[in-house]
């Protein structure tokens, strides 16, 4: 029964999917392949109530929860009222009717359904294992650990926010630099408004014209040009002019931020995912290399090396398209 009920599970995925991936709703997981009937056994009270039977298979109210529970938070939360669950029951129908159909066309000894399931069978059987050996969970001790060998990936460099003035040529760049610097401006955030003001008016590059020539963080050490000029510059003063792809550009320095070591109270999800993510693949290698050991394994190589892939070949609507006469360059006229 479990496996009837998989391979039931992988062909209603295969053959509708493509309608049904909105609701995703799916058959029995590995955490409760067997029967609906065995399964509302073991939970609350009224969980054994039929919701609805399809080709006189029953959906209990605890295998239509189970689904409900298996959709991600942004899913489940447009199931608040009964017309929206009952959508979601008329999806988990057709997707049942749907795997019925292909079961009985025979899809279910298809090698790409067996293919499929050997996938799956593989994804659940890492996940297990990684529970099992602790693959799922970061102790405070394991993460503090990572933190003091790791502090240098957590480092914040010293940053600068920038605004930019662009111009065609350099006399340009200086012309508007000295009419910036000719007022006092008694705070930064008055010379800060008064630069920003000749940004959008002046800049010959309207994208940095349009944004009032604000351009954001620069970290120090980032590879861009200016950025040496960047830091020389005090805050609330505007630099000498500097080129780039744009033009010659003259940078107001409003703010900055000094390099700092965060705290891991402030990276810790950083760190936790990063710690979960390496001890997974160190378990995942781990389990891998000590199967593979225990494994029977014969290659062919003769038979290996008359194995050619396919030529790929253009998708059929660039194949069709007409030919166009190509002019040889070399040719005179």
């Amino acid at each position: 029964m479990k496996m009837m009920n998989a391979k039931k599970t992988m062909v209603g995925m295969m053959v509708g999917g493509a309608l049904l991936v909105a609701c995703a709703p799916q058959k029995p997981s590995a955490e409760g392949d067997a029967p609906r009937q065995e399964r509302a056994e073991d939970g609350a009270p009224g969980q054994d109530q039929v919701v609805a039977r399809v080709n006189g298979e029953a959906i209990t109210r605890a295998e239509f929860e189970r689904r409900i529970e298996s959709l991600a938070p942004h899913a489940r939360a447009r199931l608040q009222s009964p017309e929206q669950r009952e959508d979601f029951l008329k999806s988990v129908v057709q997707f049942e009717v749907m795997a019925d159909a292909a079961e009985e066309a025979g899809l279910g000894e298809s090698p790409q359904v067996r293919h499929a399931m050997r996938e799956v069978m593989v994804r659940l059987m890492l996940a297990e294992q990684l529970r099992e050996e602790g693959g799922a969970a970061v102790g405070d001790e394991e993460l503090q650990a990572y933190y003091d060998a790791h502090r240098a990936d957590f480092a914040r460099p010293a940053r600068r926010m920038v605004y930019e003035l662009v111009a065609q040529t350099r006399e340009e760049a200086e012309r508007l630099r000295r009419r910036f610097v000719e007022e006092a401006y008694p705070t930064t955030q008055e010379a800060l408004n008064a630069f920003a003001e000749l940004a959008g008016q002046y800049s010959f590059d309207r994208k940095t014209g349009d944004r009032s020539g604000a351009r954001g963080w620069v970290e120090a050490g980032q590879p861009v040009a200016g950025a040496e000029t960047m830091f020389e510059t005090p805050v609330g003063q505007a630099s000498t002019p500097y080129e780039d792809e744009r033009g010659w550009v003259v940078a107001f320095v409003a703010e900055e931020e000094p390099a700092r070591q965060p705290a891991l109270s402030e990276v810790e999800r950083e760190l936790r995912t990063r710690v979960l993510e390496e001890k997974r693949r160190r378990l995942r290698t781990e389990l891998v290399e000590r199967l593979m050991a225990e494994a029977t394994i014969e290659i062919d190589e003769d038979v290996l090396a008359t194995v050619t892939p396919p030529q790929p070949e253009l998708p059929t609507r660039l194949r069709d398209l007409p030919r166009l006469p190509v002019r040889d360059q070399g040719a005179g006229d």
